[in-house]
This record gives C-alpha cells, structure tokens and sequence, in this order.
C-alpha cells in the first residue's frame, strides 16, 4: 500500500512559503486563496498595488487643489501656484479607493475652486455666490473621473492626457449662451509676459496645456513613491513631461521674439476713466440716475477729455455705461458727448443705452442700415452699446452689445422662474446686437467689445480676422465694489492681446483701466475708483494677420483628443493574471 509524494510545485504555484502554505489547506480554502490572488493581480492599474487614497484623504486633496487654484488669480495672484496646484487633485484621481470617492473628490475640489475665485458674487447674495460655484464647479469632476479612467495607459499618453482633457473642458465650457471663461488656467500667467508667448501660437489654451503637463508630471512622482515605485522610474516620468513643457515653452519664447509686432501707423490714444460714482449695490439696479448724477457724470469725462486733448490724440476712449440715457432722446447729452470729440480734436468711443433710432448721415438709406443692426428699434428693445463720434462731434456709427451676461443683462425663464423676483435682477432685458463688426474711425479699424464679451477669444479673433487694427474694451466693473472682480477681468484682456497680436485699449468706468501692448505689458493702469487719463503711442496692425495663428485649430483639437483619449482606454485589452491550473491530489492511490 503506498501513496503518491506530495508534487513540490503545486500546478504552477509559487515555490515559496505562502504556496506552500497553501498546499496545506483544504482544496475549497486553497481554491478560494488562489482567487484572491487572481483578483490581485488583474486590479487595473488606476488602482495601484500599494497605498490607496481613503475617502477623506481624496476629499481633502480635491479640495486643497481647488485652493491652490483660486490662489492662482487676484486678489493673491500667486501666478506660480499653477504649475503644482494640480498635482494633489491628480494623484487623488489616481490612487483613491473606488470611483464614488474620485467622484466626491472632484466635485469638491471643482466647487471650492470656483467658490474662493468668484467669492465677490457674495455681494449679489450668498445663494448667488453657492449656486454659481455649484454651476461651474461641479462639470469638473468629469475632468477628475477622466484622469481616473485613462489612468490605464502609458506613462507619457496619460500625462498628456490629463493636460488634453483639461483642456477640452476649458473650451467646451466657454461655448454657448451660458458660456464662461472665468478660471481659465492661462489666464493666471498674465503677470509674466514672458510666458504668454505661447498664446499667441495656440490661444490661452496652449499655456493651460503645459501648465496641466508640467502638473501631471510631477503627480506621477508622487503617486508612484505611493505604488512603491523605483524613485527612477518616477522621476524619469516626471522629467519628460517637465522637461517637454519647458522645451515648449522656451522654444516658443525664442520664436516669439521673432515675430512681428503691429506694422501700421503709429497714432496717440488716450482712456479716459471718470470714476463718478462710488462702488454700486445689487439694489441699485432698477432705481434710475438722477438728473444730478447725470451731468456731474458728464462734466466730469468732459473735464478729463479736455485734459488729455493736450497729448493730441487720435482715438479716446470713454468707458461703458458713462451715458446714462440714449443721446438720440437726450439732446442735451448729445450735444455734450459732441463737445467733448470736437474739443479734443479725436475720435470719440463711448458707452450708452440705445433704444430708438438717430438721424440718417447723408447718402444712407433705411434699407442699406447702419452699423450692425436696423437704425429704429420698432419693438421698442433697449441695446448696451458703443456709440462712435467723429472729430467734428457727428454721431457717425453705433455697436451693439452681442454677448449678454446671463441674469445680469437679461434674464432667461423669467416668466417660468418667478422666485427670481426675490432677487436684484433688472425689471427689463437688454436686447442683443446682431452681429460683431468693425466701426471705422477715419482710419482706424476699431473692434469693439463690451465688458462680458471680452472673456471670450473667438471674438476678438473674429475682430481680428475682419482687419480690426485695435481692439477696445469698454466696460462697468463698479457692481463689483473693491472686490478683485475687476482685477481678474483685466488680466483677461492682457490675453486678448497676446492672442491676436494687437494693442486693447480697456476703459473701465471705476476701474481697472489700462493700456496694453501686444506682448501683455501693461503699458498704462488706472486703480480702482481713481479719476485718470491715460495715454500712450500705439501702433496699429494693418497687416490684416488673423490670430491666434493655430488658435481655433488647436481648441478644437483638444475637444477631438479628449473625445479619443476617452474611448482609448476601453480598446486595452484588460489586464488580467494567468489563470493557474487546478492542483494535483495528494490522496492515495487506489489500486487497480
């Protein structure tokens, strides 16, 4: 009677002492060990095979990220923070426990974020402020669920991916009706104009893109000393993606400094800012300007005008808002704005309400209409618009706002959402411009944008690819009190600059009025609730060059790439451990 030796390797188990303790085990025990370890071994790689991230641990990085993002902006305007601010949302992403808490994580990183950048909506009221950060916040966790799930690809491609998704998001939430560039990631490097040369090739989203590489690159340091990682191995990872986006950065530097600036004539150009009136209240929207305040208001930019007649220039500009009333059913306030263009001597720009129509010039007719829209309004619409007045003080053209802040300037479902009434929203809609158009100033191609449209490149780009020579920016950051509202809205217009190659002339009715160079140096700036006059020599782009060179080609490609990077994954095959063949008995033999 004998029996057969025990096998020394059990069915392709490890020859070790955990195998071996295996083969010791009842066969249902070992059955169920040995698919523990399967399991094991087949965990996607998002997981990783050491620490994972605990639900409050993801949280808590989420949110530390969002910090570190707001950070990025005024009124701290850290503009450095950007290139790390993403590592611990990154590596949250990656190596927390399951999908919910990446989720969770997300959202709260993405709501704080937005809470801490536009904590000045707090002056419309705290249920504004909570639902806006809610509205914008929480689309970023789908950025964070994206880094997660491309989480199974290579090194390089998901770091790239993470910049590609980033900046996917950015550009598809700018799009549309309730469009909102705000938090944009380049626009955070405003103060550094060495470092916006990218934009002027690719857009914004180009310097957002190796801001997200630059940050995706250091995670990966940190989450594989998490997955315990060769030290190596994660620092070789981390360098190629620091190291392409430096090596992009600086080449585009270099290539920058070879680019032409504007190549026109050279003219002077002064903005007027009044600051006639102190910082305004949610409450002030539908009580009307008093006569008073009208004409201290126009005493006050006829007075500034004068001074700045003395430097000669071509061009001034008035910020929006400063007419209080139509000047074609307001005599008085046309024969003033008149005044001010002839004495200067200058083409005149200047912000107003439009609610009618104002007399034809000579040779037009009512059928070839004027400007952008019809010369009478027969429905009775009010516009924000640019009123343009000649050096001989004619009313020669007219622009009318086309991008609307949403619940500002008009209000969408006001007749189904009647709990809006509770709130400080304006009792009538402003009505918007048809199309966005050049107006001729003599010589001068100006392109016009009011307030809210200046957060969006594709209008300045479409300004510049219709031959605006300047850009001009006219807007009323006043609602906004001493709050760095007005100073994140003017770090956008220093991209609007960079991107298509021209000088912006921003005129802010309280402040932040500046004068600023294709390259992004501020040339001239008027603080918050100061009276001054600015002025400076600018060139005009009579090249006719549209910019950004690859900008639409380059926002589109991400949208593309994201769309890909998404499906990519699901096309891996799934990773999973060779199945090892069941053991071998250890019973006796019975004999035949």
């Amino acid at each position: 009677m004998g029996y057969n030796r025990p096998p020394t390797d059990h069915a392709g188990l490890r020859s070790n002492s955990r195998s071996r303790g295996l083969a010791t085990l009842p066969r249902a025990m070992r059955t169920v060990a040995q698919h523990r370890r399967q399991a094991a071994a087949a965990r996607p790689a998002t997981a990783g095979r050491g620490r994972w991230l605990s639900l409050r641990g993801t949280v808590f990085l989420c949110a530390l990220s969002g910090v570190a993002l707001s950070l990025c902006f005024p009124p701290a305007g850290l503009w450095f923070l950007a290139w790390v601010a993403l590592v611990p949302w990154l590596v949250a992403a990656r190596t927390s426990r399951g999908w919910g808490a990446t989720l969770l994580g997300s959202c709260v990183g993405g709501v704080v974020f937005f809470g801490a950048l536009l904590y000045w909506l707090y002056l419309f009221g705290i249920s504004v402020w909570f639902l806006a950060s809610l509205f914008f916040g929480v689309p970023l966790l789908a950025w964070g669920l994206g880094v997660r799930w491309i989480g199974r690809l290579g090194p390089l491609p998901r770091m790239i991916g993470a910049a590609v998704l980033w900046c996917g998001m950015e550009w598809m939430r700018g799009l549309g009706q309730f469009g909102f560039t705000w938090g944009w990631l380049g626009y955070s490097q405003s103060p550094k104009p060495g470092l916006l040369v990218l934009a002027r090739l690719f857009g914004t989203l180009g310097i957002s893109f190796f801001i997200v590489l630059a940050n995706a690159g250091l995670a990966e340091v940190v989450i594989g000393r998490l997955r315990g990682e060769r030290v190596a191995s994660s620092l070789g990872r981390a360098a190629l993606a620091c190291g392409l986006a430096a090596a992009c950065v600086f080449g585009a530097r270099a290539w920058g400094k070879r680019l032409p600036g504007p190549t026109g004539p050279e003219i002077q150009a002064a903005v007027i800012q009044g600051s006639a009136t102190g910082p305004l209240r949610a409450e002030q929207v539908n009580v009307p300007v008093t006569a008073r305040e009208e004409r201290k208001t126009l005493d006050i930019y006829q007075g500034l005008t004068a001074t700045a007649a003395g430097q000669h220039p071509a061009l001034v500009v008035w910020p929006e808002s400063v007419l209080p009333e139509p000047p074609e059913d307001q005599p008085w306030i046309a024969a003033a704005v008149s005044q001010a263009a002839r004495s200067s001597g200058a083409w005149l720009l200047a912000g107003g309400p439009y609610t009618g129509a104002f007399p034809l010039p000579p040779g037009w007719s009512a059928k070839r209409g004027w400007g952008n829209a019809r010369l009478s309004d027969e429905r009775g619409r009010t516009f924000n618009s640019a009123y343009l007045y000649s050096p001989t003080g004619n009313l020669t053209a007219r622009y009318d706002k086309v991008q609307l802040v949403p619940f500002g300037e008009y209000v969408p479902g006001r007749n189904w959402l009647p709990f809006l009434k509770r709130y400080h929203i304006r009792d009538q809609d402003f009505a918007a411009g048809a199309v966005h158009r050049v107006l001729q100033a003599g010589t001068i191609a100006v392109g016009p944008m009011i307030c809210f449209e200046s957060t969006f490149p594709t209008i300045s780009w479409q300004f510049s690819r219709r031959r605006a020579q300047v850009l001009v920016i006219i807007t009323n950051d006043a609602w906004f009190g001493h709050t760095a509202a007005a100073a994140q809205h003017q770090q956008i217009a220093v991209l609007r600059a960079v991107e298509t190659g021209r000088w912006v002339l921003r005129g802010a009715s309280a402040g932040i009025s500046s004068i600023i160079s294709p390259t992004g140096k501020v040339v001239a700036k008027a603080g918050l609730f100061q009276q001054k006059v600015l002025s400076a020599k600018i060139r005009l782009e009579t090249s006719g060059q549209a910019a950004p060179r690859w900008g639409p080609a380059f926002s589109w490609l991400m949208v593309a790439l994201s769309a890909a990077y998404l499906m990519a994954p699901a096309a891996l095959p799934r990773r999973t451990a060779k199945r090892p063949a069941a053991p071998r008995s250890v019973g006796p033999r019975r004999r035949g």
